[in-house]
């Protein structure tokens, strides 16, 4: 075992309250005021100093280390609960209700955490995205109204301090970072593109960036841990070309200072399922296209530097420390997680992480958390936590688990080899991964409807049995003939009419079987021809990856030092441009 701070995390069930170490110290909390009935809300702060947690009648605000109460809110009904960056201030939200009361229909309100005070109240009607965005230093935060997004100081929140214009913006996000901004999207609207605006928090009057674009109803934000890039993922209701369900999507790069903005060429058609920033480096990795998906790892540039294969996976997610990768499939796939050595760009492992809601790294990048959760599956509900190099070392089932979560941590406090992976530490215990046993039947196989039934009975045995004994009244012919049955002769034959019975089932067999000798296979069913249209697209791909090799060259040329499949792609240009000639050629046989 090592010295270092253990890392915590907390759960909650339908009917407890739980706070842990993880491992490799792993041990139950205890707490002084733990709730004896179903907590509603649980949430850590960000600078994982306190945890808050919604009863029925009141919020309860803890100090995550001691676990001692700092301040209850007597506030009911609460059904969530947020914090701000630094901890100072917590949000409160409960469902809307209409009323003259201020103090009732302003449903999402703000407290000061050490001294349950409040100091601001709003209405926030809908549940999605409802509390407020804060800059890191907590100077403003800021609430999306019709056309605007106003900015409040926290010790004012009376009136906004700042306020920014912009006609039908629907979603904004203020960037993390010592020198906040904040994007704003509006979506098309006749016949107008859609655009995003990037904006320095306090200078409104024109933005540093600006983005537009076609095929954007909405807009995901995803910004690098410095606040200097974001990537913008675009996505229709609808896909208009019908080849998927979820509409389509597009991906967009754009930098703070307002120098570079392009579209993140992506070779594989489909929509983009997860997108995640490395949170040292700047480089980020797309899951996108048909299952199965494409992993890749693009840079700075929005180049794609590594290929990290193709497989049925939606999720990534970055270590604290980037340097392991976790990339798995979950919802309606098989919840196989890939894990990724990102210095030596490997995989290193395997874990099943199967019927998994939620799947998070610690905060000392070595831990790996999965847990399957109520409502979305009401059996099988657990946490399991694997150490990087793939071994299950945490394993807890319980019965309608609703939430559990990591108490954030910085990573300075979890310094991590540069040469190596560690391995498991000395002392603690793998799991060693369930297989449930496979019945093997015995004896002689039975169909199932002839299970649990005496060798005797007179039972139907088959589908034609079953419609024999409905022509006949119930009653089974028994003299129907039966393949490969011996011949039956009617009692008290004489041995003449035996004999010719005999004989007649002998040659009807034979007749048969010559009968499926000389039958002729299927002829196999033509394949569908080509189109135009196939070929253009086929031509249009591979264009795409020899514009991505010939910029490969120009930095090559430069005197870069490409990675090895980098310089492996280089070296199937000519494959690629040979292959278009023969795709031209097909193409102008069906143009003749």
């Amino acid at each position: 075992m090592t010295d270092r701070e253990p890392t915590q995390f907390a759960f909650r069930t339908l009917k407890d309250l739980g706070v842990c170490n993880a491992p490799p110290y792993a041990s139950n909390l205890p707490l002084a005021d733990k709730p004896t009935e179903e907590v509603k809300a649980l949430r850590y702060s960000p600078d994982g100093q306190y945890l808050a947690w919604a009863i029925t009648k009141e919020v309860r605000i803890v100090d995550a280390f001691t676990q001692q109460t700092v301040s209850v809110i007597p506030l009911a009904n609460v059904a969530d609960v947020q914090f701000s960056p630094r901890g100072t201030y917590v949000m409160t939200w409960e469902r809307y209700s209409k009323s003259d009361d201020p103090s009732v229909s302003n449903n999402l309100k703000v407290w000061v955490t050490k001294t349950a005070e409040q100091c601001g109240r709003f209405v926030q009607k809908a549940y999605a995205d409802w509390a407020l965005q804060w800059t890191d230093d907590e100077q403003f935060c800021a609430k999306l109204y019709s056309g605007e997004v106003r900015f409040f100081a926290p010790a004012a929140m009376q009136k906004p301090a700042m306020v920014l214009k912009l006609d039908n913006v629907s979603t904004f996000s203020l960037s993390p970072g010592l020198s906040p901004s904040v994007a704003v999207f509006v979506p098309e609207k006749g016949g107008k593109p859609a655009l995003v605006r990037m904006y320095t928090v306090g200078s409104f009057a024109r933005p540093v960036a600006n983005k537009t674009f076609f095929n954007a109803d909405k807009v995901e934000f995803y910004w690098h841990k410095l606040g200097t890039n974001l990537l913008v993922l675009t996505q229709t209701e609808v896909d208009r070309t019908g080849r998927s369900y979820y509409g389509e999507s597009s991906l967009y790069f754009m930098a703070a200072a307002g120098n570079f903005d392009c579209r993140v060429t992506l070779d594989k058609e489909g929509p983009i399922h997860d997108v995640a920033w490395s949170p040292v480096e700047k480089e980020f990795v797309v899951i996108y296209g048909f299952m199965p998906a494409k992993a890749a790892l693009f840079n700075h540039r929005a180049e794609e530097v590594f290929d990290l294969g193709v497989a049925p996976r939606n999720f990534v997610r970055f270590n604290p420390h980037g340097r392991v990768l976790a990339i798995a499939g979950f919802g309606n796939l098989s919840g196989q997680v890939d894990l990724w050595d990102r210095k030596k760009l490997k995989k290193i492992g395997t874990v099943d992480a199967h019927g998994s809601s939620m799947c998070e790294w610690g905060p000392d990048g070595r831990y790996l958390m999965a847990a399957t959760l109520s409502p979305r599956l009401r059996v099988d509900n657990g946490i399991k936590i694997w150490h990087y190099s793939g071994s299950l070392v945490y394993n807890q089932d319980m019965t309608e688990l609703y939430q559990v979560d990591w108490r954030p941590a910085s990573v300075a406090k979890f310094p991590q080899q540069r040469s190596a992976l560690s391995p498991v530490p000395a002392g603690l215990t793998v799991i060693a991964p369930s297989v449930k046993p496979t019945a093997k039947p015995s004896g002689a196989y039975r169909p199932p409807h002839a299970r649990n039934r005496p060798a005797g009975d007179d039972s139907p045995r088959s589908l034609s049995d079953m419609a024999e004994r409905k022509a006949f009244g119930g009653v089974v012919n028994a003299n129907r003939a039966v393949p490969g049955a011996p011949a039956k002769v009617p009692v008290g034959a004489s041995p003449e009419q035996a004999s010719k019975s005999k004989n007649r089932r002998r040659n009807r067999g034979k007749k048969s079987s010559e009968e499926k000798a000389e039958a002729k296979p299927e002829s196999p069913k033509p394949e569908e021809p080509i189109t135009e249209v196939d070929i253009l697209k086929k031509v249009r791909n591979i264009k795409k990856k020899i514009g991505q090799i010939e910029a490969l060259e120009v930095r090559k040329n430069s005197g870069e030092t490409l990675e090895a499949n980098q310089i492996a792609k280089i070296a199937s240009k000519v494959s690629l441009e040979t292959e278009i000639e023969q795709l031209n050629q097909k193409l102008a046989k069906l143009s003749a």
